[in-house]
Formats: C-alpha cells, structure tokens, sequence
C-alpha cells in the first residue's frame, strides 16, 4: 500500500475548486519535459500562481521516486490544457480519444501525475524507483476513487495526456512501461 507519510506536501493555488460538481474518472500521466527534481517542479507550479499561464497538477514523482502533492484530489489541477486535433484514435498527433470533449473541461475528470523526465522531449524511460511510485500512486487513486485500474476509454481509466492533447502534447508523457503498470494493477497478489 501507498503510505501518505511519504507524500511531501507542496501546495499552490493553480486548481479549479470542487471540478465544477465533476467526479473524476480518468488518471492522466504526463512527463516533465525537463527539471531535475519532483520539489522543482512543484515550486515551478507555485511560482505561476496569479500569472497568465497557471500550471499544476496533483502528483510530481521524482527520478528518486520522491512523491509531492501539489493540489488535493477534490480540485481540478491545472495539468492538462484542453482538448486539441480532431476525434478518432490517439497516438498519430492528429487525433484525440473520442470520449474527450471541448464542451467539458478535462481538468474536471483527471487526476494528474507528473513524471520527473530530464529531456525536453520527454525520451527518458522511468527510473525503476520512479516506476514503483508511480505504479503503487495510480492503484491508490483508482482505488480511492474507483476510477477503472484498466486503459482509458469512455468510462474512464489511464492515458497519457496525449490523449487529449495530439496538437501540442503528442511527446507527453514519452516512454511509460503501459503494459506493466496494466499487469501490476490486474494482479491480485499485489
């Protein structure tokens, strides 16, 4: 099980309050695209409060595996922008998954996880500690909040911020050891 104790906490006030009367259903990862450390990022996220591009997201894991908290799972982060290219199949920086619409903010339905990545590209494969962290959190929040422990679609589930975002976040979040993280949630002895 995921102990809080290891959570540091980091606030900032980039979250839309309550998710407009949204429960969320899906579980986004995301990459940094840059930064050394999870306490980098989510002072980054603190230092664009009031300014013209707030940015957060709930979790930030580091390379060590380091977990910070960011904004409660009650709010909406500002993780995920909105939904650009056109309905179809992700994957092909053209199209969107066709459950996300333009009429409901996405930050409404996701929780968010950051993954600390060293390149600009988000080309970094997860350090086997961030892997553990990150793969241990997702059950957690799925279980907290029964969202599906299975790939996304219309019900909900996990995908990467791609899936929304083809235009301007097709690279995010890289490398993700998808089919472990679906064995590690499927498995009944974990």
């Amino acid at each position: 099980m995921l102990d809080e104790n290891e959570i540091i906490w980091i606030p900032n006030n980039n979250y839309f309050p309550r998710r407009n009367g949204y429960s969320p259903r899906y579980v986004i990862i995301h990459g940094t695209a840059g930064f050394t450390s999870a306490k980098a990022v989510a002072h980054f996220f603190k230092s664009t409060e009031g300014g013209n591009n707030p940015v957060s997201t709930h979790y930030i894991i580091g390379l060590d595996g380091e977990l910070v908290k960011c904004i409660d799972e009650e709010q909406g982060a500002f993780g995920n922008g909105y939904v650009s290219g056109i309905p179809g199949t992700s994957g092909d920086s053209i199209h969107h998954d066709p459950w996300w619409s333009r009429a409901i903010n996405p930050n409404y339905l996701t929780l968010s996880i950051e993954h600390v990545k060293l390149s600009k590209d988000n080309s970094d494969e997860l350090t086997e500690r961030q892997k553990h962290a990150s793969f241990r959190l997702i059950r957690a929040i799925c279980e907290r909040h029964n969202i599906p422990k299975r790939k996304a679609d219309a019900e909900g589930g996990i995908t990467g911020h791609f899936s929304m975002d083809p235009i301007n976040r097709h690279f995010c979040p890289g490398p993700y050891p998808w089919e472990e993280l679906f064995a590690f949630l499927a498995s009944s002895t974990l």
